[in-house]
């Protein structure tokens, strides 16, 4: 498993890239407007994945329902950085 990061060593990219593979689709297609839904084609058992792959990467809590309202993955990264920073700072 790898070193949990901080809010210093989140990668946008790295979390576009753990979304992408538990899509099975191209890393340039997960875009920051990329609805998870409409776009990606996303139901609740993918989600699920993403959700589980986001926790175990980022040490972070990640609830499926929070990819489905949040919708992009632009507002997906922001949760996941707002997250990791809270933890750093606690």
């Amino acid at each position: 498993m790898s070193a949990q990061p901080t809010i210093n060593t989140l990668d946008v990219e790295e979390l576009r890239a753990v979304v992408a593979d538990a899509l099975e689709l191209p890393v340039e297609e997960v875009t920051d407007d990329a609805r998870f839904k409409e776009d990606l084609d996303v139901d609740s058992l993918v989600s699920l994945e993403i959700a589980v792959r986001i926790e175990e990467q980022y040490g972070i809590r990640v609830d499926d329902s929070d990819l489905a309202d949040l919708g992009t993955f632009r507002l997906i990264s922001e949760l996941v950085r707002d997250r990791v920073a809270g933890r750093s700072a606690a």
